[in-house]
């Protein structure tokens, strides 16, 4: 017996979305320069990235920090929580980085391996699994068969109160239980990715705390890293992936798709070039150190891209349509 597609139970419709765009002539050497992979450059953030987490974490849960007093381990944990979530959200848009093959298009085994260790492991994402739901939402776009689509629907994310930081909290609250739950279901991960994330914690956070500083040392810096991976992260995720579409009132991938360009928005919610959403979706193998750049050539030298792009500056607002003359 045939399964239904998910999300067919909405109502959803069967045909993708069209693209809704034309490649500007002009821009065809830079559209084809753009997706020029580097893999050393994406590693070496992959690195950093996954350095820093355990260096914040580390250094809000020291000894120093403790024997100052409860009030500043009050201080410095959420902070330290909020800033070790934005970097495993930039590894999580790197494992993202990966499903397109964008570490690298020559040595895809490499990139693959290296973005599993570096990236997958401690977000617990198996690539294998993340690139075929995602492959599914870029080449089923607005269908039944989109697992954002079906999330967007099922959550109501469009109707979404941004009225204040107040009512649209209350609202992000309310979904976050249903929203935590459909993504590890299209991440499919196995028992054994879903474990690889505390194993991480264990071996590159626990184990040296312990050894330089006791038990007290690792147990608070293995509970300031539960809270960065099961509240700070999925929430920074939400509130990112919230933003990115607005299926109904479009019919096409680019009326469809929003890019969030607020500087606070690229700082917190979209790393890694995230923010740019459009692009993305017009060229998913853009890699992430080159999509900036591009979307600024196109705002240049493409008036229908610069004068039609949905785009939002603050996560409070609804998109516009078009960019004012030089924006970046």
């Amino acid at each position: 017996m045939l399964s239904s597609p998910p999300g067919a139970h909405l109502g959803l419709p069967e045909t993708a979305y069209k693209r809704g765009y034309r490649n500007p002539s002009q821009l065809r050497d830079a559209i084809a320069e753009a997706h020029t992979t580097r893999l050393w450059r994406t590693t070496g953030t992959a690195v950093l990235d996954h350095l820093s987490v355990v260096v914040l974490l580390l250094a809000a849960t020291s000894p120093t920090v403790r024997d100052a007093g409860w009030w500043a381990l009050a201080l410095a944990l959420p902070v330290a929580v909020l800033l070790a979530a934005r970097q495993l959200r930039a590894l999580e848009c790197l494992v993202h980085e990966a499903s397109h093959f964008n570490w690298s298009r020559r040595h895809r085994t490499a990139g693959d391996i290296l973005a599993t260790v570096l990236a997958g492991a401690p977000t617990g994402a198996r690539i294998a699994d993340y690139r075929t739901s995602h492959l599914l939402h870029h080449g089923r776009f607005g269908t039944a068969e989109d697992p954002d689509r079906t999330r967007y629907e099922e959550l109501d994310l469009e109707n979404l109160d941004r009225s204040g930081v107040l009512p649209y909290t209350l609202g992000m609250i309310r979904r976050f239980g249903a929203y935590q739950r459909g993504w590890l279901e299209s991440m499919g991960s196995a028992p054994l990715t879903t474990a690889l994330p505390f194993l991480w914690c264990a071996l590159v956070l626990v184990l040296p705390a312990r050894l330089m500083g006791g038990t007290g040392w690792a147990l608070a810096a293995g509970l300031g890293w539960l809270a960065t991976h099961l509240v700070g992260l999925p929430a920074l995720r939400f509130v990112g992936e919230a933003n990115e579409h607005v299926y109904r009132e479009a019919d096409t991938v680019f009326g469809g798709t929003v890019s969030n360009i607020g500087l606070r928005q690229r700082l917190l919610f979209h790393p890694h070039g995230d923010g740019f959403h459009t692009v993305h979706h017009l060229w998913p193998g853009v890699p992430h150190h080159r999509i900036a750049r591009l979307h600024r050539e196109l705002l240049a030298h493409d008036e229908p891209y610069r004068t039609t792009i949905r785009y939002r500056t603050r996560v409070l607002e609804q998109p516009r349509t078009g960019l004012p003359q030089g924006a970046v």
